[in-house]
């Protein structure tokens, strides 16, 4: 039996049969996918809409970008989005250069309204009615006011075209805006996805090994299990901590004495100290790196520095400890562990010794770090 061949959709950069569905087909293959079909997904079938994140300032993505500026008026930062049409493929639409003024309308008399602001993108091949000033518009969709307002429907418009969600703005009777950030993100196949604040932690993915910033994790999404996975990191706020003495105390000896380590040289959302700052809970679970070290003082033999998973009581025997076995002065006493926790154990540094002194940030130099390796 011969084989039986099909045709294929198109191929892009082939002349004379390049067309307006061929480039977003183009566009299908670069973002990222959404499922429509369950267990047995559709390729190519919808894109994730939403903003291109590409500039920030701290913890403010600025793209598309709404904010009020004076009583009704607003404006919006230029930026690209990504806007989905059922069976059309995406659209890419983008304000460049400056910030476009928008305006709400007229205050409501006797109750607050919400009003959306959108990127609208319309295809007159789609049946749209194009306006004059172009296909792609931001615009003001006016709601109904309420004694709890709800948002008006931002699809099924007259004049037709897709739209994606900017903001709400909450128009109150005295004509004052209240304005929430309605930005949801997309990003490139195989590209780190920044969340916008209109992205939820909850959202989900439809491709193992998508790559997310949460603002203080880079996180990937496993299939498998469908859930988010924190990747391993050694910066701020991705699952490693320093903390650091800023003054002094005293250690008695003979006595197990429980560090104070009062400055954070580096600190993240995934270790909370106490507030003696002498016990820290892991609030990730997995496995983690532990490392002190602080300089004993001279003829301080015996010196320990011990790791324990739970805070509040002293390990008995003193374990994954160091031993200084010979009097010398400031010697380095540093102890590592690698170990398993659960979300909220708690680890406090540790030091015995048999003579009493007085630790001190200068001359002892206490430290210690915590580093999440892995789930």
């Amino acid at each position: 039996m011969a084989p039986t061949n099909a045709a294929a959709t198109g191929a892009w950069s082939i002349q004379n049969r390049n067309n307006a569905r061929q480039g977003r087909a183009l566009l299908q293959g670069l973002y990222l996918g959404v499922n429509t079909n369950g267990g047995d997904p559709i390729p190519l079938a919808a894109v994730r809409s939403g903003v291109v994140p590409t500039v920030d300032s701290g913890a403010i993505i600025y793209d598309l970008r709404v904010i009020v500026t004076s009583g009704l008026a607003m404006s919006v930062k230029p930026g690209t989005a990504i806007i989905n049409r059922t069976g059309q493929g995406p659209y890419e639409g983008w304000l460049t250069g400056s910030s476009v003024p928008i305006a709400s309308d007229t205050a409501p008399a006797t109750n607050p309204r919400n009003d959306i602001v959108v990127m609208r993108i319309y295809d007159a091949a789609q049946g749209d009615t194009v306006p004059a000033t172009g296909p792609c518009q931001i615009e003001v969709i006016t709601g109904t006011p309420g004694a709890v307002p709800v948002d008006p429907a931002i699809t099924g418009l007259a004049g037709g075209g897709v739209t994606l969600a900017l903001a709400r703005a909450q128009v109150s009777t005295g004509g004052v805006i209240t304005l929430t950030d309605l930005r949801k993100g997309t990003s490139l196949l195989g590209g780190v996805r920044p969340l916008l604040p209109g992205d939820a932690l909850a959202d989900q993915s439809n491709l193992s090994g998508d790559l997310r910033w949460t603002g203080s994790t880079l996180d990937m999404w496993r299939g498998s299990d469908g859930s988010w996975q924190p990747v391993a990191l050694s910066g701020a706020g991705s699952g490693f901590a320093k903390y650091t003495d800023t003054g002094t105390q005293g250690i008695t000896g003979g006595v197990e004495t429980r560090i104070k380590l009062r400055g954070a040289t580096v600190s993240c959302p995934d270790v909370t100290p106490n507030a003696a700052l002498d016990r820290f809970t892991l609030n990730r679970s997995g496995v983690w790196s532990l490392t002190a070290a602080l300089r004993a003082p001279n003829s301080s033999i015996g010196d320990k520095i011990t790791w324990i998973s739970d805070a509040n009581t002293f390990a008995t025997g003193r374990n994954n400890s160091q031993t200084i076995a010979t009097a010398s002065v400031y010697q380095a006493s540093t102890v590592s562990k690698e170990d398993r926790f659960s979300a909220g154990d708690s680890v406090s540094m540790w030091h015995y010794t048999n003579q009493s002194f007085t630790l001190g940030v200068v001359d002892q130099m206490p430290c210690m770090t915590l580093t999440w390796v892995r789930a």
